[in-house]
């Protein structure tokens, strides 16, 4: 493994990975803030939720399988649904809420990084990268399969615990809220 195959797991793993699962958690406190139980509602939520499963899908098949042209085409397909459902979240939210500043931020990381992601993960498999493009001399390969060395237990363990409290957890509670109050009328 050369230096630059080192820089960038690492990259993905201490920085982009936390910095996903923040702005995950941003948006929420926004949300929160917000009281969008309120306003958008449980329509907003859903699609929240829906994009939270989107992103989550990716990020499982980056942690678990092998870089190959199949996978980098599965995740771009599960990133491209997250920015379909982004627009149809942006319009829901416009009709029924003001979107600050501040969470308008938030929303810039969270259409950056997945892609950001993807970008390092083909860095890390650079002949699929190509053959995905028609160039160099390898042949795509379309299989999805099982990383040979998968992920350290523990990183994937506190990645997974994360993942789910500071996004999971928060966004199902945000549904939750919001069915409460569509039940009780507001």
């Amino acid at each position: 493994m050369d230096d630059g195959t080192t820089v960038i797991q690492a990259l993905l793993a201490w920085v982009w990975t936390p910095a996903l699962v923040m702005a995950g958690a941003l948006d929420w406190a926004c949300h929160r803030h917000l009281r969008i139980e309120y306003s958008a509602g449980l329509s907003e939520s859903l699609l929240h939720l829906l994009m939270l499963a989107e992103v989550g899908a990716a990020l499982l098949a980056a942690l678990f399988l092998q870089p190959t042209a199949g996978l980098f085409v599965l995740i771009a397909l599960a990133l491209l649904l997250h920015e379909a459902t982004y627009a149809l979240d942006l319009r829901v939210a416009l009709a029924r809420r003001r979107i600050p500043a501040v969470e308008q931020w938030v929303h810039g990381f969270q259409h950056v990084l997945p892609w950001a992601g993807l970008a390092g993960l083909m860095a890390l498999s650079p002949g699929q990268a190509q053959a995905l493009l028609a160039l160099g001399g390898e042949a795509p390969e379309w299989s999805l399969r099982l990383k040979a060395t998968p992920p350290h237990p523990v990183y994937t363990a506190a990645t997974l615990t994360a993942a789910l409290l500071f996004n999971g957890l928060p966004f199902v509670y945000e549904a939750w809220r919001s069915l409460r109050a569509r039940q009780r009328g507001a």
